[in-house]
C-alpha cells in the first residue's frame, strides 16, 4: 500500500514540474490566464478555510457553552454544599476547643484547690510527724550507749565483772 501512495506522489510531482515547465515555456497570454485562474482558486480556497474556521469556532463556543451550563448545574451546587458542610465542620471544632479550653482552666483550678486544700496540709502533718520521731529518738537515747558496740561491750564487762565478784 505503502509502496503504490509513493508512486503516486511521484506521479503527481512530475506533472506539477511538467506544468510548471511548460507554463515557462508558453506565451504570455497563456501565463497570464493561468495566473488569473491561480487567483481565483486561492480566492476559494481562502474563503472555505474562513468559512470552516468560522464553523469551528462556533462549535467550540457551543461546547464551552454546554461546559458552563454542566458545570454550573452539577459542580458549583455541590461545591457550596462542602462549603457549608466545612463551615459546619469548624464551627464544631470551634466549639470543641472552647469546650477545651474551659475544662483545662477547671482542671488547673482543681488541681490548686486540692494543692492548697489537701496537700499542703498532709505535708504539715507528715513534717511534724517527722519532726516528733527525731525528738523522741533522739530524747531516747539521752541516757542510753551511743552505739550497739558500747552495749555489747558494757554487757560483757557487766558479766565479766559479775562473774569475778563471785
Amino acid at each position: 500500500m505503502l509502496k503504490w501512495v509513493g508512486i503516486g506522489f511521484g506521479i503527481i510531482m512530475l506533472g506539477l514540474i511538467a506544468l510548471i515547465v511548460g507554463l515557462a515555456l508558453a506565451p504570455v497570454e497563456i501565463r497570464q490566464a493561468f495566473r488569473d485562474i491561480f487567483i481565483v482558486l486561492l480566492g476559494l480556497f481562502t474563503l472555505v478555510g474562513v468559512i470552516l474556521m468560522i464553523a469551528v469556532l462556533l462549535g467550540l463556543f457551543y461546547i464551552l457553552n454546554r461546559i458552563d451550563r454542566l458545570a454550573r448545574g452539577t459542580l458549583v451546587p455541590k461545591v457550596d454544599e462542602s462549603i457549608v458542610k466545612l463551615n459546619e465542620v469548624l464551627d464544631s471544632t470551634r466549639t470543641l476547643a472552647n469546650n477545651v479550653r474551659d475544662s483545662s482552666a477547671t482542671v488547673t483550678g482543681s488541681t490548686t484547690f486540692v494543692a492548697e486544700r489537701v496537700v499542703s496540709p498532709v505535708i504539715r502533718i507528715a513534717s511534724l510527724a517527722t519532726g516528733v520521731r527525731a525528738a523522741a529518738t533522739t530524747l531516747a537515747r539521752r541516757g542510753a550507749p551511743e552505739s550497739i558496740a558500747e552495749q555489747i561491750a558494757a554487757q560483757q564487762n557487766g558479766d565479766l565483772n559479775g562473774t569475778q565478784g563471785r
